[in-house]
C-alpha cells in the first residue's frame, strides 16, 4: 500500500505544519503486542524513559504472547513491512538515526525484506549502526520461526551487523557450535565474530548453580556478568536487555559498562515482576529513577 492507493478521504494537509525534520535516534524494528511486553512493546517503554526518540517498524501485531491460551492477529505480510520501509526511507529516518535494531522478523519473507532495504540503504547511511537481535528460539522451547529465516539470518543479516545480542539458544544455532557454558560461549561468538559483527553479546549462559552468565565479545576484549537466576521466565526479557545495551552505548558508554547497566535493568524489571506477581514483566522497572554508583553486577574481563 502506498499513498497513492490510500482513499481520497484519508488524504488530507496540514496548514500550519513546520516543515524541521523530527529527530530519531533508533528504528526499532521488531513485533508488537497489545497485552504484554515483547519486540517493540518490551524495548520502547524503557528507551523512551531514557530520552532516545524511537521509530517503531512492526514485523508482527499481536494481541499477547502466543503462550497464552489464545492469540490474535498475524505476522506482517512480507509486501507490508517492505512498504513500512520504504515510507521510513522517504521520511529520512533512515539518515538521521544512529542504530537500526531488529528483533523478531516473523518470517523469511520478511528477513529478506530487511536484508533488501539494508542493501538499498547503506550507501545513505554511513552513521547507522545495525544491532540484529536474531530471534530463532529459546532452550526451553526449541525453535519457533521458520528454519529458513535462520539462513536469512546467517547468510544475509549477520554479515551486514554491528552487534549480534542472541541468547545462548540462538548463539549455538547460528555458530553451530556449543553454547552452554563461558567457554563454549567464548568459542562460539569468535566463530560469529569472522563473519561481520564487531561484538557479540549473548546471555543465558549457564555459570555456577543458580547463576546466569552474560557475555560481550568483541575483537580484542571479552567482558562476562554473572547474576543469580530468578524462579521467573517471562517473554520480553531479551529485547530489554538489547534495548538497554543499545542506549548505554548510544550514551557513550565502553561496552563493559553499558552491558553493567542492561543487565541491572533486566535483574531488576524481574525482581519487580516478581513482586508484584504479575504475569507479564514489568518493564518500566528496569530505568529506575537514579542510578547506583557501583554496578550491581560488575563486569569481568575474561581471556
Amino acid at each position: 500500500m502506498n499513498s497513492t492507493s490510500l482513499d481520497p478521504h484519508l488524504l488530507h494537509g496540514r496548514r500550519q505544519r513546520p516543515d524541521g525534520p523530527m529527530p530519531v535516534d533508533i528504528i526499532s524494528v521488531q513485533s508488537q503486542l497489545v497485552y504484554g511486553h515483547a519486540g517493540n512493546s518490551a524495548a520502547v517503554p524503557p528507551l523512551l524513559r531514557l530520552g532516545l526518540r524511537v521509530a517503531e517498524v512492526p514485523t508482527t501485531v499481536l494481541s499477547n504472547a502466543p503462550f497464552y491460551a489464545t492469540t490474535r492477529g498475524r505476522v506482517l505480510p512480507a509486501d507490508w513491512l517492505a512498504d513500512l520501509l520504504l515510507g521510513v526511507r522517504e521520511r529520512g529516518l533512515h539518515t538521521r538515526a544512529r542504530m537500526l535494531v531488529s528483533g523478531y522478523l516473523g518470517s523469511a519473507g520478511n528477513g529478506h525484506v530487511l536484508a533488501d532495504w539494508l542493501d538499498a540503504i547503506r550507501p545513505e547511511t554511513p552513521q547507522l549502526r545495525f544491532c540484529l537481535d536474531p530471534v530463532i528460539g529459546d532452550t526451553h522451547t526449541g525453535a519457533y520461526v521458520e528454519p529458513e529465516l535462520e539462513a536469512v539470518f546467517c547468510e544475509r543479516l549477520l554479515p551486514k551487523a554491528w552487534l549480534l545480542t542472541p541468547n545462548a539458544f540462538e548463539l549455538g544455532r547460528l555458530s553451530g557450535l556449543p553454547a552452554t557454558t563461558a567457554i563454549d560461549g567464548l568459542a562460539a561468538a569468535r566463530e560469529l565474530l569472522a563473519r561481520g559483527p564487531a561484538w557479540v553479546v549473548t546471555h543465558s549462559l549457564r555459570g555456577a548453580p543458580g547463576e546466569l552468565l552474560t557475555l560481550a565479545v568483541g575483537r580484542d576484549e571479552a567482558w562476562c556478568i554473572a547474576s543469580p537466576e530468578l524462579p521467573i521466565d517471562v517473554a520480553g526479557t531479551g529485547d530489554v536487555l538489547t534495548a538497554l545495551l543499545v542506549a548505554g552505548l548510544l550514551r557513550g558508554l565502553a561496552m563493559p559498562q553499558a552491558l553493567e547497566h542492561a543487565v541491572a535493568g533486566v535483574h531488576a524489571a524481574l525482581e519487580a515482576t516478581l513482586a508484584a506477581q504479575c504475569e507479564e514483566l514489568d518493564v518500566l522497572a528496569a530505568t529506575p529513577d537514579s542510578t547506583p554508583l557501583a554496578p550491581r553486577f560488575p563486569a569481568i574481563c575474561v581471556d
